[in-house]
C-alpha cells in the first residue's frame, strides 16, 4: 500500500537478475552514430545493460560494448566480455546521458585470471 508522497510497489518485469555496479564500458556504434566512449557501468543483467555516457546515442541504434565482469558475477574468474545489443532508451540528466541497451549477442569471452588460454570467439 502506498503512502502520501510514494509510489505503489511496482511488479518486477526484468526477465533476469540486475547486478549493480560502477566499472568502465568500452561503447562504439557499428553505424558511427556516436564517436567511441569509454561510458560508467550503472548495472548489467544477461540480457540487458545500463551505462552512462558523455554522448546521446540515438534509440534503436546498433551497439557494441565491452565491460569486465567480476567474479560475484560470473561466479568463476573475473571475464572481459565483448557484446553487442542496441539503445531501448536515453534518460537525460545534468551532464550525461543514460543508456539503456539490450544484450543480443557475445562476441568474445576472455577468462582474465589465464588470457593466454581462455578465449573463446563467439562470432
Amino acid at each position: 500500500m502506498a503512502t502520501e508522497g510514494t509510489l505503489p510497489a511496482q511488479p518486477e518485469r526484468r526477465a533476469a537478475q540486475r547486478f549493480a555496479m560502477s566499472a568502465p564500458v568500452a561503447v562504439q556504434s557499428p553505424e558511427e552514430s556516436f564517436p567511441p566512449e569509454t561510458a560508467l557501468l550503472h548495472d548489467v543483467s544477461a540480457k540487458g545493460i545500463f551505462f552512462l555516457m558523455n554522448t546521446r546515442p540515438r534509440e534503436g541504434s546498433r551497439i557494441q560494448f565491452t565491460l569486465t565482469l567480476p567474479s560475484e558475477v560470473t561466479l568463476t574468474d573475473p571475464m572481459r566480455v565483448a557484446c553487442k545489443g542496441h539503445v531501448i532508451r536515453v534518460v537525460e540528466s545534468t551532464n550525461r546521458f543514460g543508456v539503456g541497451a539490450t544484450i543480443e549477442g557475445y562476441n568474445s569471452f576472455i577468462r582474465l585470471s589465464r588470457l593466454d588460454t581462455n578465449v573463446v570467439r563467439m562470432d
